[in-house]
């Protein structure tokens, strides 16, 4: 096992992910096989860690795991807390029994359904109709 070191080139061939960086000792490997769970996506950047593990028998052969930037990854969650992040901040997170959303623009693609209240303290713009569903035009 070597701590590895991204250097922000990745490559997505095949459905498979390749990344390239820099092991303990300053070791360059590139195009290392980088495995991801079912249903989960992401690209490193630059300056993530992760941890190489080479075959033994075969050094053309590795996969590397992880891709955590320390700069970047969501702090001070709670035990058994999930998020899920990005390089510009944003982040969707899993604590307890809420879900949140930080990000400066939120874009939804479908319908929406929602069952229950909604307290805001903003404005709502509208592109499309808003139709009043009990009649009462908003009383």
């Amino acid at each position: 096992m070597i701590r590895f070191d991204f250097d922000g080139r990745v490559e997505e061939k095949g459905g498979q992910q390749f990344v390239s960086g820099r092991g303990a000792y300053g070791d360059g490997y590139t195009r290392i096989y980088r495995p991801e769970p079912h249903g989960f996506a992401s690209s490193p950047i630059k300056g993530g860690k992760g941890i190489l593990l080479p075959m033994p028998g075969n050094p053309d052969f590795a996969v590397v795991l992880g891709g955590e930037h320390p700069g970047k990854r969501a702090a001070d969650l709670p035990s058994g807390g999930t998020a899920i992040y990005d390089s510009s901040g944003n982040i969707i997170s899993l604590v307890g029994t809420k879900v949140r959303l930080v990000a400066p623009v939120f874009e939804f693609v479908g319908d929406i359904t929602i069952d229950g209240s909604i307290s805001m303290t903003g404005g709502i713009t509208a592109a499309g109709s808003i139709v009043d569903g009990d009649g009462n035009n908003g009383a």
